[in-house]
């Protein structure tokens, strides 16, 4: 018995040695790529660097400036909109969507389709469509709403209609992934357990509040994290659509990240706008894995 615990024990070294021996590529590209720029970037904001002379330390300096900075403050606020505008209401559509496309209804496969068909599409085609409906003088939008009475808008010209233009977009381009992520958390629930509340004379209200809602808690949790720092990182959309403008009304922290790093050439700077937005994203994503509860552990 002794005998066999040892070569139990032996195989299962040699079976560890194997997997560290194939992890040791993907570690040291991790190491290269990821953790050494990070740390690079870490000290980098704390100097004054800006590419053609070296880096200078300057301690807290650089964090200072920026929670003086009005630009950097309205491009903090700017995001906080942009992702209070976004994130609840694309889980909700997309939670009403899965639940309507999760029945046996004719031709589901074709909608779930035309649902997700956005997500796939780059983001650049989608802006410049965009802007096209946005137009002011030629856009389709602006040719529906004076049909009903209602004058042209100056969508992404205009400070109050700029960000919740774009956000409205934006809805749209990322709905489908929320769907598709909402849809395999809805096959995931047990039949019995929808039979069993039938049984108990519980009706479409009761199954969602009682069955379903709970049981998506940790796709739920997994959709608000991931669409949160997508949210927070929203960059592509503002550059090419409005630029930041109008009047800094959509300018966002990593719009203001490119320009001090590859306008102003400010890497110091950059580096540590980019940290107060880890700071930030770190801080939202416990924050909703300690609202959610224990579920997250499922993620």
């Amino acid at each position: 018995m002794a005998l066999v615990r040892k070569r139990s024990s032996g195989i299962e070294r040699s079976q560890a040695r194997a997997a560290y021996i194939f992890l040791i590529p993907v570690m040291l590209l991790f190491l290269v790529l990821a953790i050494i720029p990070m740390f690079a970037a870490l000290y980098l904001s704390f100097t004054r660097y800006n590419v053609f002379r070296p880096a200078q330390w300057i301690g807290w300096e650089n964090y200072r400036s920026l929670l003086e900075e009005e630009i950097f403050i309205q491009s903090i606020k700017n995001t906080i909109y942009y992702v209070v505008g976004t994130v609840p209401a694309s889980m909700i559509i997309a939670l009403a969507l899965a639940l309507l496309l999760n029945r046996k209804i004719r031709g589901r496969i074709v909608y779930r389709t035309i649902y997700f068909l956005p997500t796939i599409i780059s983001m650049v085609a989608v802006s410049m469509i965009w802007m096209w409906l946005f137009n002011s003088q030629s856009g389709l939008l602006n040719k529906y709403i004076v049909k009903l009475g209602i004058a042209p808008q100056d969508w992404l010209g205009d400070p109050r209609l700029a960000m919740p233009s774009i956000i409205v977009m934006s809805i749209w381009k990322g709905l489908g992934y929320n769907v598709v992520i909402y849809l395999a958390g809805l096959q995931g629930i047990p039949e019995y357990l929808y039979e069993a509340a039938t049984i108990d004379g519980a009706n479409e209200w009761g199954y969602f509040r009682h069955i379903t809602l709970p049981l998506l808690k940790p796709t739920t949790l997994f959709i608000l994290v991931i669409s949160c720092i997508g949210a927070f990182q929203v960059f592509e959309q503002i550059y090419i659509m409005t630029q930041g403008g109008p009047i800094n009304s959509t300018t966002t922290m990593v719009h203001q990240i490119y320009q001090h790093a590859f306008q102003f050439l400010e890497m110091g700077y950059a580096s540590a706008m980019s940290f107060i937005l880890f700071g930030a994203i770190l801080i939202l994503s416990l924050i909703n894995m300690r609202v959610l509860g224990s579920d997250a552990e499922y993620l």
